[in-house]
């Protein structure tokens, strides 16, 4: 589900209060423990206010500034919003953090598993540092994975992977996806098991340096370098392991399947492709029967899993020469 809604303000980044006096938290003000907090256009909550209604001043004031049309705020209804997938992931992270600020105890509203999963993910591009910060100028770039590191550097419109044999047992390993395959199935694992360690992102499942090179390979190679050159992705990298996973592909079928293992341009038009559908520009029985089965395996689609880049191209140093958008919203 697509929200219309107002320019987003982090929740690390608090409101700017206009000719309001700061608040001086003392103990006989503020005999809650409360800290109220100060929002234009709004008078502060009683000093003195219980954890309940502290928590639906925030979420009232995050679901307002982000037209979430959440209506009567309670408990009830922001966990009720937070836990319903169809909603944006970030309103719903967002909603969730307003609820849950500096407070614990029996008002606390758990982290739903499906966005605990993201969070944990150090690859995601809402974390990934090396990602955000990749420039044309970047080099000597190392990223830490699967117990040991690999490096990036700019080359040739965008970040090229690399490891060292002697950081990996003086194993040998090519840097393309046919050789990460050799290196990840040269333990005897089956690529269902292959591909649940790379979703997992479980250095534990790999047990020869040559596998867990191949692993840190694969996945960097995918979450720096081909979400550099267009983010998504990693949104189809991952739906990809899914069906692995579950038997219906194999590593050879993904060597295919995966457009961006052809060419940048390929990688792009795909990533458009699956992007229409999520819009409502295109039908997905428009897809051919592989992107099909990529758009049902695929995790819910935020925008910004396949759009938020696109800000980021703004600074020459991370500009693309060659056209990157192919999804018909940016036409």
């Amino acid at each position: 589900m697509t929200h219309a809604r107002a320019a987003r303000r982090r929740l690390d980044q608090p409101a700017q209060a206009q000719a309001q006096p700061a608040h001086v938290h003392t103990e006989e003000a503020c005999g809650s423990g409360i800290h109220p907090v100060a929002v234009p256009g709004r008078a502060l909550p009683p000093a003195a206010a219980p954890v309940i209604r502290r928590k639906k001043f925030d979420a009232v004031r995050y679901s307002t500034q982000n037209g979430l049309g959440l209506g009567t705020v309670t408990r009830e209804t922001v966990e009720a919003y937070v836990n319903d997938t169809d909603n944006d992931d970030d309103d719903r992270r967002g909603l969730l953090a307003a609820w849950n600020r500096n407070n614990t105890g029996r008002w606390t509203i758990e982290t739903p598993r499906d966005l605990a999963r993201q969070n944990n993910n150090p690859f995601h591009y809402s974390v990934f540092q090396e990602y955000q910060d990749f420039t044309k100028t970047s080099q000597g770039v190392s990223v830490d994975a699967f117990g040991g590191s690999v490096s990036a550097v700019y080359k040739r419109g965008a970040p090229k992977i690399g490891s060292a044999a002697k950081n990996w047992g003086k194993t040998k390993l090519g840097d393309s996806y046919v050789e990460y395959i050799r290196g990840l199935r040269s333990g005897g694992l089956t690529d269902s098991e292959i591909a649940e360690g790379l979703l997992e992102l479980d250095e534990s499942a790999f047990e020869s340096d040559l596998e867990r090179r191949a692993a840190a390979m694969m996945t960097v190679t995918v979450y720096l370098s081909e979400e550099w050159r267009k983010q998504g992705a990693a949104k189809i990298y991952r739906a990809n392991l899914r069906m692995i996973r579950d038997g219906d592909r194999d590593f050879d079928d993904f060597l295919s399947s995966f457009k961006f293992i052809g060419s940048a341009v390929k990688g792009r038009r795909q990533v458009g492709q699956l992007y229409d559908v999520h819009n409502g520009d295109l039908d997905e029985s428009d897809l051919d029967s592989d992107n099909q089965e990529l758009m049902d395996a695929m995790s819910d689609i935020e925008d910004a899993d396949m759009s938020s880049d696109d800000e980021m191209r703004t600074d020459d140093k991370k500009n693309l020469k060659g056209k990157r958008l192919f999804a018909k919203k940016h036409k």
